[in-house]
């Protein structure tokens, strides 16, 4: 989830992806899953506990960007564009998922718990993560390092990213707009469905309507209808956001996403400045590693509550402890694995190393401060 080089970087957009990185990861310590790093303040957490909707704005997130960076009415390089999304997003996959495997051969075999091949930690289900194909079902697999599940859903949707574009329509922006009632309605129909909401149906099942309609929400933020936005849409937005959690309607929640992204693809958005500044941004950066490692310091944590009585007394000395060894994780990962694996995937994969197309502005330079050359801050 960090910029591509040379690739205009809308950086409010970039520092939403800390917040929603690190929403997934307040899901996975504050809900009591069973042999989890669950920190207990003794109460629930109400937001936090809907922390998984956090990877259904990174897809919506994900469409709008890459949207915005190569469909652009420029002819798509399909084979540059997947080698560039491959170089992104495998050299940490890949790492995360060696160092899942010796997680899970240590509980095997040294601590004899016995969880190779039961659960879906099994060696099909390993197979399927290497190749990233482990969610493209509705019974995804979410075995060995389980939070990948949403790279290969990512995966997905590059692999299909024309098709996508394809049904975006680029002209008619009325009929891009009556267009997002169908990933909203399919969300709803799955919510409907299911009996953990949004929770766990399949990888598949949430990436394309949420992908879908954060490409459509590019097209229709490209047209001069909307080429200067009201400054509380962001506002509004994180108040349809929290309407959503507090009556539980994940769907709502996620209407409230788009809508966030939406407003803060603008720099005059009343939110922008604060998500843009420096240290958030950077954190964005990063946040594909912080997403991707986050397993492993709340193993950390779960070794030290056991080696320390008074960091297993202190729920807050915890979160500290957590979110220190989190950040330098995210940190590392992304200086020493992230950023030197895409630059030699992306030379070994494109001898010529071809750029990604240049982004196209929304409106006015001035108006819009989407113009800084970073990268596309895509989501995973």
């Amino acid at each position: 989830m960090n910029p591509n080089d040379n690739v205009r970087q809308i950086d409010q957009l970039t520092g939403l992806r800390a917040f929603l990185a690190l929403w997934v990861v307040t899901r996975h310590l504050f809900h009591p899953f069973e042999n989890g790093a669950f920190i207990d303040f003794g109460t629930r957490f109400l937001a936090f506990d809907q922390g998984y909707l956090g990877v259904d704005g990174f897809f919506i997130l994900s469409g709008f960007i890459l949207a915005y960076n190569y469909a652009n009415g420029r002819p798509l390089d399909y084979r540059a564009f997947v080698g560039a999304r491959f170089a992104r997003v495998y050299p940490v996959h890949f790492v995360t998922l060696l160092g899942a495997i010796g997680l899970v051969c240590i509980r095997h075999f040294v601590l004899h718990k016995h969880v190779i091949g039961t659960a879906q930690n099994t060696y099909p289900a390993l197979a399927a993560n290497f190749v990233l194909l482990n969610a493209w079902s509705f019974d995804f697999v979410t075995g060995w390092n389980d939070v990948a599940w949403s790279v290969s859903a990512e995966w997905f949707a590059y692999v299909f990213f024309p098709l996508f574009v394809a049904l975006a329509p680029a002209r008619n922006r009325l009929f891009a707009a009556v267009l997002l009632v169908v990933p909203a309605g399919a969300l709803a129909a799955l919510e409907w469905h299911s009996a953990t909401a949004l929770s766990l149906p399949g990888g598949l099942a949430r990436l394309i309507p949420e992908f879908y309609a954060g490409v459509l929400l590019f097209r229709l933020r490209r047209a001069s209808a909307f080429a200067t936005l009201p400054r509380m849409l962001g506002l509004a937005a994180i108040g349809i956001i929290a309407l959503g959690i507090v009556v539980r309607h994940d769907t709502l929640t996620v209407i409230g996403l788009g809508l966030l992204i939406f407003g803060l693809s603008s720099n005059a958005d009343f939110v922008a400045p604060l998500l843009a500044f420096r240290p958030i941004v950077y954190l964005g950066e990063i946040s594909y590693c912080l997403y991707m490692v986050q397993r492993f310091p709340m193993e950390g944590l779960s070794i030290a509550r056991k080696a320390s009585a008074a960091l297993a007394g202190s729920p807050t000395m915890q979160v500290f402890v957590l979110l220190a060894m989190l950040f330098a994780a995210s940190h590392l990962t992304h200086r020493f694995i992230e950023l030197p694996g895409r630059k030699w995937l992306r030379r070994v994969l494109s001898p010529r190393h071809v750029q990604p197309q240049a982004a196209t502005t929304f409106a006015p330079q001035t108006a819009t401060g989407i113009m800084r050359e970073q990268g596309e801050g895509s989501a995973t």
